[in-house]
């Protein structure tokens, strides 16, 4: 069965009424790992997922990185257009994640961002990319605390 476009994928979930989060399971999920410069590890993963979800802003939405190699992580990005090629920046990307790009076509989805360090020698460049979607689930969307907290 051939993977769906990635890039449709997310164009026509962010953009229909539904406030359910997607998780999208994707076959594979490569990263790899540089620091100055000079190559440090790949990794693949099999079965590696994110969750995508629209904000309360209309024209941002967030991405949840599941399958991390230390830990989950989110970003918010501006909503794409209808192009078939999606570059975005990422937007609040916690410490000491920064430097975010988000590059989405219909066949990969790919995280860039650098792991920052006081001692700039000490900086990691990481690169994820996924890879053929075999799964799409609906969540329950979180229901907002009543008291605000």
């Amino acid at each position: 069965m051939p993977s769906l476009p990635i890039s449709s994928t997310f164009t026509n979930f962010l953009h229909q009424s539904s406030p359910a989060p997607l998780q999208v399971t994707f076959a594979t999920l490569e990263i790899r790992n540089h620091q100055n410069g000079q190559f440090l590890n790949h990794l693949q993963r099999r079965q590696s997922r994110i969750i995508l979800q629209k904000t309360a802003c209309k024209d941002v939405a967030e991405l949840t990185v599941l399958d991390n190699l230390v830990f989950r992580f989110s970003f918010q990005f501006r909503l794409p257009g209808v192009e078939q090629c999606h570059n975005m920046e990422m937007l609040s990307l916690l410490r000491p994640l920064d430097h975010g790009r988000l590059y989405v076509d219909e066949e990969k989805l790919q995280l860039s961002f650098r792991i920052d360090a006081p001692d700039p020698s000490l900086r990691v460049e990481v690169t994820h990319q996924y890879q053929d979607i075999c799964h799409l689930e609906r969540l329950r969307p979180v229901a907002a605390n009543p008291q605000g907290w």
